[in-house]
């Protein structure tokens, strides 16, 4: 008689829970199945997410249809589940989120895990560099890999980085975002595990690729705000979570950039992050390469449109004709069609191209933007224009009001703001021709006198200090909690009968009520966990509750999402 065993599988859609299933032979973790679901019995895809076991049941269970190949690894498992608990969102919703449905028509060899073997250990550097792409140190670092079938990972805050990252980098390597073919993600997953030596360098879905034995993972810029997800449903930080996954395989992992975030200097107090410290002894000198222009002097002689200084335009307007090219950075992308307008106002012949979501969509749109990017005088764009020697010929870097981001609230707005400034300013050592023009209303803050001096110390202690009065992170852990309801005008009704509830059930938790946002299309409550010792039975309690909710019935069609340490 064939031995009988369950297993528990999710079903990639935004469901709840896993399922329990019969199988008749053992099935490793990450196998892709058909399974009967539903009142109909329709065959779907599932997949394995624990290891067989015998356990007397009670209730009928039904039988697996088929069984396929393992796509997933075991440690992708591991980490994804990590992710689930950790973010506050139930498994299959997490699976449904970060993987596109032709993920199931991949076909891979057998994933072997070789944990056992691997003789790196997991060791958390932060790497403070002066360089513009940390090229020379990845490229040094690959170099002197020990292990023979290395698989190495390397995260940049951007598609556009990753280009450059590969452009620059001596060793092969595959480049993996959501803008690849079906049939480039397919060889991708295969290659993983398969090849001798793979390196893969990509934006925040990389995390999730099937490794079985990474070797070393680098994230570069390891303080870009764009490293944290704020669209899908899970809102991962691709950081912290990539920390995770190199404890989980053991392997090193090294936070690259030219300055450490707040979160990282205080893991460096803490030690639990080692610093290798790359920085030049020599100071910057700018020679008047760094133009401050006050938009209130501005405005006083009536030389501002409201978007563009009347000397920024004239100083493009001047360069165009000398053939010169410059980058334009605006913190909201809203903003980048009025500058565009306001640089082309009086006819003047300015060749200007946007460079926003829409146009990094695809491949080939990726492609042709780099491949006819000096036809243009102009780029408008967000960070990803920035700091980027695939835009060598880009000599003149004008910043519009960074000080804005302040608008969305947040409390890592003066870290990101000073991020901007700092890397700028840093940039100049790329080349001796380039300048900066930083358009703002807080021409003395302390946040851009020390940006300009390269001083990232002082404004470090000085918000380290701030955040220490206020309780927010490092010092406490932030969960934010979005209502969206189809119906707008249900938002703040809904919103504030949830903070209601919360303030009743948790005591013993700071909750703010912050209400409606400009938009009218959410609203948010502010929970701050300050003693950390409990973090994880705290978090499972709201957790636990926040899935009661929604099971009322006037939050049927409400989507309530969580977001920690937004």
């Amino acid at each position: 008689m064939k031995k009988k065993y369950l297993v528990d599988v999710i079903i990639p859609l935004p469901l709840n829970n896993y399922y329990t299933y019969l199988a008749t032979s053992k099935i490793s973790i990450g196998t892709i199945l058909k399974v009967p679901f539903g009142n109909n019995n329709e065959s779907v895809n599932g997949i394995t997410i624990s290891k067989c076991y015998e356990k007397k049941i009670s209730f009928p269970v039904k039988k697996i249809i088929s069984v396929g190949h393992q796509l997933f690894s075991n440690e992708q498992i591991i980490f994804l589940k990590w992710i689930s608990q950790y973010y506050m969102v139930e498994l299959p919703k997490v699976f449904n989120s970060l993987f596109p449905k032709h993920i199931f028509n991949i076909k891979s060899k057998e994933l072997i895990s070789d944990l056992t073997n691997n003789k790196s250990k997991f060791i958390s550097n932060i790497v403070v560099d002066d360089s513009t792409n940390f090229i020379s140190f990845l490229n040094k670092e690959i170099k002197s890999q020990k292990r023979s079938n290395y698989k190495i990972l390397i995260l940049t805050p951007n598609i556009l980085k990753s280009y450059e990252i590969k452009n620059k980098l001596k060793f092969k390597s595959y480049i993996y975002d959501s803008s690849r073919s079906d049939k480039e993600i397919r060889d991708i997953w295969k290659n993983i595990n398969n090849e001798k030596d793979t390196i893969v360098i990509g934006v925040k879905s990389a995390l999730f690729l099937p490794f079985s034995n990474l070797s070393s993972i680098y994230i570069l810029d390891e303080n870009d705000i764009s490293y944290k997800e704020s669209d899908k449903v899970i809102r991962f930080n691709t950081r912290d979570s990539a920390v995770m996954l190199s404890k989980i395989h053991n392997c090193k992992i090294n936070l690259l950039c030219n300055f450490p975030s707040i979160d990282s200097t205080n893991n460096l107090i803490d030690k639990k992050y080692q610093l290798v410290n790359n920085e030049k002894e020599n100071k910057l000198k700018l020679n008047n390469r760094v133009r401050v222009i006050n938009i209130l002097e501005s405005r006083i002689k009536e030389k501002y449109d409201g978007i563009l200084t009347d000397e920024i335009k004239k100083e493009i307007s001047n360069r165009v004709k000398k053939n010169k090219k410059t980058l334009i950075y605006s913190p909201f992308t809203s903003n980048i069609e009025e500058i565009k307008k306001s640089l082309l106002k009086n006819g003047k012949r300015i060749l200007v191209k946007e460079i926003i979501k829409k146009n990094l969509v695809s491949k080939s749109k990726i492609e042709r933007l780099i491949q006819n990017i000096c036809e243009y005088d102009v780029l408008i764009g967000n960070q990803s224009i920035l700091f980027n020697t695939l835009f060598d010929k880009f000599d003149l870097i004008v910043l519009i009001e960074p000080e804005k981001i302040r608008l969305k609230a947040n409390y890592k707005s003066n870290e990101i703001i000073f991020n901007i400034l700092f890397k700028t300013i840093n940039y100049l050592r790329y080349k001796d021709s380039i300048e900066v023009i930083i358009q703002t209303n807080e021409s003395q803050s302390p946040i851009l006198q020390n940006a300009l001096k390269l001083d990232y110390k002082t404004f470090i202690r000085s918000e380290l200090k701030e955040r220490k009065i206020f309780k927010f992170p490092p010092y406490s852990k932030i969960i934010k909690v979005e209502i969206n309801s189809p119906k707008k005008e249900n938002n703040t009704k809904l919103g504030s009968s949830l903070f209601q509830d919360l303030v009743k059930k948790f005591n013993d938790l700071e909750i703010s009520d912050i209400g409606i946002s400009s938009d009218g299309k959410k609203y948010d409550i502010i929970i701050k966990l300050i003693e950390i010792n409990n973090l994880k039975i705290k978090k499972q309690k709201l957790y636990s509750f926040l899935k009661k909710i929604k099971m009322n019935k006037k939050f049927t069609d409400v989507l309530i999402n969580i977001d920690i340490d937004p």
